[in-house]
């Protein structure tokens, strides 16, 4: 019998096509890597240094920024109000007071209060105190204002300087604290930029540093990590600071010299500008060219201290802006000579303060770096403090020379303390 088509054959299932999920979207895929790899970067253990490092760095352009809208314009507002220079000069005395009063106690006040509650909770006082000036617009009220401001500022320097110093690796201090630095510069031009854009006559301004305050609580609060170590309670002493003084006159000198050559160039470079008879163009040129100089000095100096020595860092800053101030004389009001001047100037002068601070972390550790800070910061002050009245005795009684030979005398006096140091340690 014959077999029919298709008999004796086993048949086999058919196979069906599963359906398939459709393809993610490229720009969903790229939206999850990003989500994961932020979740990534704010959880994971391995970069808690990380992200303590950007915290900190985050508390000074917050300030920079604070600091550059709200000089000029609580000075003009002043200038409007009372129309007297003498009283827009010691409301910016109050500023420099404050630093001399409240950095001695910061090292105290970590001891309290978690310092990262601490730098918050300083913001939100800032936050709040800088609101209240178009509230009360009382020439007494603003001192006080201005003053309170200072002092919640000081403790946000303070404590933010120290954890750096606390966390970052020795290799690479230096550096980042040249990139805190360049934050605070940086962030002293957007304010600028931001005065510039809003109506100093209105409100709006005061109400625009609150709302900065508050957003650097943010970085503070949200990115988990090691957070700064407060000194035991000998080591919050005002003893411990004058001791830390002691034991590094290097650095502490540096921040001396640095709030000094700093607050001259940007209060008093305008007034010698005039006296030589330069356009108001050509002053406003000079101040972009310190801003700038500042801005782009600190990395390449950290980076240089990291990989050398940072005291002899320190000995070729101060021998370079002991003579550059002599050359801006030289140059007058011949602008492609006196503008890169005054670049180097600002630039190489803003690593006394990066190379300083670095300096107390090589030579100070957990807590003890706090009351160091602290007496960094003092030192700061009493430079900015003492400088510019001794720059404009000067300079009514030798003419526009006497600013440039104050700033001179400034970095001379580090050098030679720094040459007397060396020798007497080698006699010893």
């Amino acid at each position: 019998m014959k077999a029919t088509k298709g008999e004796g054959r086993v048949a086999t299932p058919r196979k069906t096509k599963t359906a398939l999920p459709p393809k993610r979207d490229a720009s969903r895929r790229f939206g999850y890597s990003c989500a994961m790899t932020a979740a990534a970067e704010l959880t994971d253990l391995r970069r808690g240094n990380t992200r303590a490092l950007i915290a900190a760095i985050c508390c000074a352009g917050v300030c920079g920024i604070v600091f550059g809208l709200s000089m000029p314009l609580i000075s003009l507002r002043l200038e409007y109000m009372t129309g007297s220079g003498v009283l827009v000069g010691l409301n910016g005395a109050a500023a420099a007071l404050s630093t001399l009063v409240m950095a001695p106690l910061v090292p105290r006040l970590m001891t309290l209060a978690p310092p990262r509650y601490m730098l918050i909770g300083n913001l939100v006082v800032a936050a709040a105190l800088f609101a209240l000036f178009p509230a009360f617009p009382v020439v007494a009220i603003w001192f006080a204002l201005r003053f309170l401001s200072g002092c919640n500022i000081t403790v946000v320097f303070v404590i933010s300087e120290s954890w750096i110093n606390q966390v970052v690796t020795p290799a690479r201090r230096a550096f980042m604290l040249g990139v805190y630095g360049t934050a605070l510069a940086g962030g002293f031009g957007i304010g600028g930029l931001l005065f510039s854009v809003l109506d100093p006559t209105g409100d709006l301004p005061f109400y625009v540093a609150s709302a900065i305050f508050l957003l650097g609580t943010l970085p503070v609060a949200l990115l988990r990590g090691p957070q700064a170590v407060a000194p035991d309670r000998d080591g919050s002493s005002l003893k411990a600071m004058l001791g830390a003084a002691r034991s590094a006159p290097a650095a502490i000198l540096a921040g001396l010299a640095f709030g000094a050559l700093e607050t001259l160039l940007f209060s008093l470079l305008p007034v010698y500008g005039e006296r030589i008879e330069l356009t108001h163009a050509t002053i406003g040129m000079m101040v972009f060219a310190v801003a700038m100089g500042a801005l782009s000095f600190q990395i390449p100096l950290g980076w240089i201290a990291d990989r050398t020595d940072r005291r002899a860092t320190l000995f070729w800053i101060a021998v370079t802006t002991t003579f550059v101030p002599v050359g801006i004389g030289l140059a007058g009001g011949f602008t492609p000579a006196l503008l890169p001047l005054l670049f180097i100037q600002a630039g190489v002068a803003s690593g006394l303060y990066s190379v300083g601070l670095s300096l107390l972390g090589e030579r100070f550790a957990g807590g003890a770096v706090a009351a160091a800070n602290a007496g960094f910061i003092f030192a700061y002050g009493l430079g900015s403090f003492a400088g510019p009245p001794v720059a404009g005795s000067a300079m009514d009684t030798i003419g526009p020379w006497g600013l440039l030979w104050t700033l001179s005398a400034v970095s001379a006096a580090y050098v030679l303390v720094f040459g007397f140091r060396r020798l007497t340690a080698q006699s010893d």
